[in-house]
């Protein structure tokens, strides 16, 4: 059967803009399906500068550190942004700065403990240009994607510079508290919430996981439950919501038994959401909902389920993105207290909506009202997205619609 029907354009609750649009004209390598043709790419780089390098997914292949001392000053970013390679032409280049991080890149617990000040460092090192902005926000509604969270504001003046450039009612602002803390008492009141990383991710194998990865690893987890406790009460003390990083099962439980304790000590919580959940339990859902948290999701990601099967048992892999349960068992509700995005992973409706639809797994699927409740502006003023479903091939056409002669486009 064949349906088609129209749809508002995308409210992406976790998103990147400006990190993705100064990163936008990087060497990408997430078309290099093997280790030559990257190393090949890589070559192509900058003698005479540090050279990002974006899209590189250690389940396709690794890197020597003998491969990448034949190129150019690179600095290789895992898809995740959670694991990075440095060579040494770029520790020759930056000789005597930045040496915490050189010196740390490769201690999996310091880099998800300071992953802000490397994402930040990794930003100084390219020039920007607000063209990049118009340009990405441009790109993004070419997607389907009208409003996009700044889910870590880097520097300051990027809250300016969105107001400026007319982006500033498109987005929302979370920073860490470190940064939060460097603002000034005017921008402070921009910033919508903190957000904090509490393990790593799939990719890098360091998402907190109750049961080891298949090569042992268990992940990170950043806080112990005292400075987890310490954090969110700082957060509670300057009345600003809180955005909780966790991907895996065990960072999960982390937070909920954090949360209940401060819950029946001062009689509430923040206004909390916790980031991903990709490995949420039954009986974790149960208590995040009795404590109104909202769970911020990605449904793109139930690809993951096959794209990780190299590190996770079949166990795990079958729990990624349980959107039946915490529907249908727990009652979160898409738009209430779940809500999607695509963490850039990628942007845009044509992944989100098949992984929606046509996820790999029965557990994961969602039905167009709820997507449309979780993922959609409230209304199609600013636009709207065609959309052609064919349930006989499990596939997704959509076409993008939007007033072009609008300035801030």
């Amino acid at each position: 059967m064949i349906t088609k029907t129209k749809i508002p354009l995308l409210k992406d609750h976790h998103s990147h803009p400006f990190l993705s649009a100064l990163l936008s004209d990087c060497i990408d390598l997430k078309e290099a399906q093997t280790k030559e043709e990257a190393l090949s790419r890589m070559r192509e780089g900058n003698k005479d500068k540090i050279n990002i390098i974006l899209g590189w997914s250690n389940h396709r292949y690794l890197f020597e550190e003998q491969d990448l001392d034949q190129l150019p000053p690179i600095i290789i970013c895992n898809t995740s942004f959670h694991c990075f390679l440095i060579n040494r032409a770029t520790k020759e280049k930056l000789g005597n700065s930045h040496q915490a991080i050189l010196t740390n890149i490769n201690d999996e617990k310091w880099v998800e403990q300071n992953l802000p000040n490397i994402l930040k460092f990794i930003g100084s090192l390219k020039p920007f240009r607000p063209q990049q902005l118009k340009t990405f926000f441009r790109y993004l509604l070419q997607q389907g994607v009208w409003f996009a969270e700044e889910m870590l504001l880097p520097f300051e003046w990027v809250i300016p510079l969105f107001r400026e450039k007319g982006y500033f009612d498109r987005t929302r602002f979370w920073a860490n508290m470190e940064m939060f803390h460097s603002l000034n008492q005017e921008t402070q009141k921009e910033v919508y919430g903190i957000k904090v990383f509490t393990d790593g991710a799939l990719g890098s194998k360091t998402a907190a996981l109750k049961v080891p990865y298949s090569s042992g690893e268990k992940g990170v987890l950043v806080y112990s439950d005292e400075e987890l406790h310490q954090l969110i009460d700082q957060v509670a003390g300057i009345n600003k919501a809180i955005a909780l990083h966790a991907i895996g099962d065990r960072a999960i439980a982390q937070i909920v038994t954090v949360l209940s304790k401060i819950n029946d000590e001062q009689g509430g919580i923040p206004p909390t959401r916790i980031e991903h959940s990709l490995f949420i339990s039954q009986h974790d859902a149960q208590k995040a909902k009795s404590l109104g948290i909202t769970l911020s999701m990605q449904p793109n990601f139930s690809i993951d389920s096959t794209r990780f099967q190299d590190r996770l048992s079949e166990c795990y892999y079958r729990q990624i993105n349980p959107f039946r349960m915490l529907i249908d068992d727990i009652g979160f509700v898409p738009g209430e207290d779940l809500v999607f995005g695509s963490d850039g992973l990628p942007y845009g409706v044509q992944t989100a909506l098949e992984m929606a639809l046509f996820p790999p797994l029965p557990s994961q699927v969602l039905t167009l009202d709820e997507f449309v409740g979780g993922y959609c502006m409230p209304s199609q003023k600013n636009g709207f997205i065609e959309v052609t479903i064919d349930e006989e091939k499990r596939s997704v056409l959509t076409k993008v619609k939007f007033e072009a002669r609008n300035p801030v486009f």
